[in-house]
């Protein structure tokens, strides 16, 4: 891709970014519910810059296509680069927006896979296993699901690849991340974080201070333990490292309980 058509990469990025509307392969108008994901297409973008050995990726979840586009974007200057999205809707319930704007930045070097990702990875990790650079899971929000993609995505990673998770403020993903953290063959690399707003801090402290609310020598919080509770943050998106293999057996959960 030449200058011009990383200028127009960029115009449409821009335009995803500030407008509230994006238009479908139909024809129709969408309402975008995702402007507030810039800082995480960046983040996605500077990851995958700062690692020159990033070239074959995969995304479960296009949606309208901001993810995707930051990834072409980071490796479009890299040889032997591929791209694989696993989208069951991206023609149907997304009316084909994701594609349609990775088509008017100039990309076309990407494969869409329209099928549940607990049935597209099981059949990429027997022809790919351990042959991906990184993988970012956003697809089905459950916890079952996003658990699912997250152990095939360990199969398919390379070592040393990365594995993001997307939508971590949501509860169910949040346990997904909690359990990755325990997993020998992860490393926390880096993550998408903001302050909470006031209403929501408030709620948090409420929940943390409530079982020591019971005497007045309880109530004396130690002033280490208010450092760590503020500024309190939100975690966006995370990035896990693939720092070994995964040799856990199965007797693996013995030891966690």
């Amino acid at each position: 891709m030449g200058e011009e058509g990383r200028e127009e990469m960029h115009k449409v990025i821009e335009k995803l970014q500030q407008t509230t509307t994006v238009t479908g392969r139909s024809g129709r108008t969408h309402t975008l519910f995702s402007r507030h994901k810039q800082k995480e297409g960046l983040f996605l973008y500077n990851l995958i810059r700062a690692d020159c050995s990033v070239r074959k990726t995969l995304e479960i979840g296009c949606a309208y296509g901001l993810s995707a586009l930051h990834i072409c974007a980071a490796t479009e200057d890299r040889d032997d680069t591929s791209h694989t999205i696993i989208d069951p809707h991206q023609n149907t319930l997304w009316d084909g927006v994701g594609i349609r704007n990775l088509y008017a930045a100039g990309f076309d070097s990407f494969d869409l896979l329209e099928k549940p990702s607990e049935f597209a990875m099981p059949i990429l990790a027997q022809k790919e296993e351990a042959t991906f650079d990184l993988v970012l899971v956003n697809g089905w929000h459950t916890f079952d699901h996003a658990l699912v993609d997250c152990f095939y995505a360990t199969r398919l990673l390379r070592l040393g690849g990365y594995l993001v998770l997307d939508s971590v403020a949501l509860k169910s993903i949040r346990r997904v991340v909690e359990l990755l953290n325990q997993w020998p063959c992860y490393e926390e690399f880096a993550s998408v974080r903001e302050p909470l707003s006031a209403s929501a801090t408030g709620r948090v402290l409420s929940i943390l201070l409530a079982p020591i609310q019971r005497t007045a020598c309880e109530r004396a919080l130690p002033s280490q333990w208010l450092q760590k509770l503020r500024p309190l943050q939100a975690t966006r998106m995370v990035a896990f490292k693939k720092s070994e293999c995964d040799t856990r057996d199965s007797r693996w959960h013995y030891e966690q309980t």
